[in-house]
């Protein structure tokens, strides 16, 4: 069964009063997108925070981590070009393309400096926009990073979501039921740590979530997926080349075996100021697996407190040229 973590109860969470949501056109090299623009009638504590999610997850993906920070900062959620309600990214364009789209969301809104947090499919995308505007990045956190995807995990994702988008049972596209359980149920095994889910908080809760928004995926999201998972295959996510002036946190859960520990702890040690650690009892859901600590994190590293002795973390290692 999953560990049983020193005490800690969640800081006192009140929500603002009043919250505002702002849903504010874009559009690159001819591509059409949107992002939303969560404020609130509390003053900020630091800068906005820019938030790029998974490939299955678009502007509206993230309500519990926006509930516990809306109250601190400026939030802005972008359905990238291929996600969501964005126009389709052509096959051949990579995360450099997605870079230079997010950073758009920025010049656009007139953010002259911003908090970054790229999560999964979003990693790459934010270490390539840190990496290629770095004075525009106050803090940059990467969650369930990796230099290099495991191929046959990302095959099978690929895989799961293109025989999807090819098994419609009638002209509508939908599937029988038996038909879209399977489905779902390949594609919560390629995300979750299943060998491992007596570790693993809310591990059952969590596999039945994912299972229902699986099961709803329609043909043309299933087949979005697809292109995004070749793209992860198509080429190494993250360059070559180190962050050199962006303060990091790279982290994970300690059982992810989509982006392992070691692979997060590789990627803190190629940005010079950088800040390694681990999430107990959770896996690359962590966000949904612990959310509350998920949001503690975040907020604690964007708001410069100290990350020693959190009981729900491994010790902080501090990684990079700069120690």
């Amino acid at each position: 069964m999953a560990t049983v973590p020193s005490v800690w109860n969640a800081p006192e969470w009140t929500a603002p009063e009043e919250t505002r949501e702002e849903l504010v056109p874009l559009e690159w090299r001819g591509l059409r997108y949107t992002c939303r623009v969560i404020t609130s009638d509390r003053p900020p504590v630091t800068e906005p925070l820019l938030l790029l999610g998974g490939a299955l997850q678009d502007m509206y993906a993230w309500p519990r981590l926006e509930r516990r920070l809306s109250a601190h900062m400026p939030l802005v959620f972008v359905d990238l070009p291929g996600v969501g309600t964005a126009d389709d990214l052509p096959a051949e364009q990579g995360f450099d393309a997605l870079a230079e789209a997010a950073l758009r969301v920025t010049d656009r809104l007139g953010f002259d400096r911003i908090n970054l947090l790229g999560a999964s499919y979003g990693a790459p995308i934010a270490y390539r926009a840190a990496l290629s505007r770095p004075a525009r990045v106050a803090r940059l956190v990467l969650a369930g990073a990796t230099h290099r995807m495991n191929p046959r995990l990302v095959s099978d994702c690929e895989e799961v979501w293109s025989a999807r988008a090819a098994l419609a049972d009638d002209i509508d596209g939908s599937l029988s039921d038996s038909g879209s359980q399977e489905i779902a149920g390949r594609a919560v095994a390629t995300l979750l740590n299943t060998a491992l889910r007596d570790q693993v908080s809310q591990a059952a809760t969590v596999a039945r979530m994912l299972h229902r928004q699986f099961a709803r995926i329609t043909p043309a999201e299933a087949r979005r997926h697809a292109v995004c998972h070749r793209r992860l295959l198509a080429s190494d996510p993250l360059p070559a080349e180190t962050v050199d002036a962006v303060r990091a946190l790279v982290f994970t859960g300690e059982h992810d075996d989509v982006s392992t520990p070691d692979e997060n702890r590789a990627v803190a040690a190629a940005i010079a100021d950088s800040t390694f650690l681990l999430v107990r009892d959770a896996d690359h859901m962590v966000h949904l697996e612990r959310e509350a600590e998920y949001a503690d994190l975040v907020l604690r590293f964007l708001t410069d407190l100290p990350l020693d002795g959190l009981p729900y973390t491994t010790a902080p290692e501090r990684l990079g040229a700069r120690r």
